[in-house]
């Protein structure tokens, strides 16, 4: 009889030979600075942005679902993971052009969307920039606008656990983390922007989220033509990550927006 220590041995590889993984990881000198980006499968563009203070490789365990029907580019954003450090504030309206920047260089056209809190509001904003190459937008706990921002505290006091996500994040360099955490973040959308986009997008958002509150997520699904809003009852801002978030939602999430996706096109 084999060990239980072999048996679980033989149960890794397994799941190590199913586990889709990034086809290419590199970096990339914009007009902004240097952005690093991951990507994985063929098809049509699938942009996945992270949300302040996070990294490109968070969206790795929704490869199994989005790689199959898409090109995926995840990105780190300005600041961010690989990318280069923040030089000043964060600016929605910026950091949407340094994306549109990185498109033109990866000689993308169109893309379709999905983003997390400050990354919804990232492509919400290259939406608004360049309406005719967004083809649909999935936005995560994410809105127009944001109430509560963790930008502007410092490291030393901030809860243990984020401390910690900050650290692997950004492979403990503490400098791009306190420059983070330095940063104005600047929400430049307003909500009559959004009145004439007929990007067909999805809103989803747990019901006791502080940082993007139900009215802000239903002003938004209404200001919006073509929006369909998702609400999760019992779940925060984290969502379906693991750091709070619902482990159910974290199933369901990438089979509802690839079923979204296809609906759209």
């Amino acid at each position: 009889m084999k060990s239980p220590i072999y048996l679980i041995l033989i149960l890794m590889l397994c799941l190590n030979v199913h586990a889709a993984d990034w086809d290419t990881s590199e970096t990339i000198r914009t007009s902004g600075g240097e952005l690093h980006y991951r990507v994985s499968g063929t098809g049509k563009p699938l942009l996945l942005l992270h949300g302040y203070s996070g990294y490109g490789e968070q969206w790795r365990n929704f490869l199994d679902e989005f790689a199959n029907s898409y090109r995926v580019i995840a990105v780190d954003l300005p600041g961010h993971g690989q990318s280069s450090k923040l030089r000043g504030s964060f600016v929605i309206s910026d950091v949407a052009r340094d994306m549109w920047q990185l498109m033109d260089l990866l000689g993308v056209k169109q893309i379709y969307g999905v983003g997390y809190s400050a990354g919804g509001m990232t492509l919400l904003q290259m939406a608004l920039q360049e309406p005719s190459r967004v083809k649909s937008l999935v936005l995560a706990a994410s809105a127009y606008t944001v109430v509560e921002d963790r930008s502007a505290e410092p490291f030393e006091l901030l809860p243990g656990a984020y401390r910690l996500d900050l650290l692997r994040n950004h492979n403990g360099d503490m400098e791009k983390i306190r420059s983070l955490l330095s940063a104005k973040f600047v929400a430049d959308i307003k909500v009559s922007d959004l009145e004439g986009l007929k990007t067909p997008t999805l809103l989803v958002s747990g019901d006791r989220d502080e940082s993007f509150p139900l009215p802000i997520i239903v002003q938004t699904y209404q200001a919006l033509p073509q929006a369909k809003l998702w609400i999760v009852p019992g779940v925060g801002h984290a969502l379906f990550w693991p750091w709070g978030g619902s482990e159910r939602l974290a199933e369901q999430f990438p089979v509802e927006v690839s079923r979204f996706l296809r609906e759209a096109q």
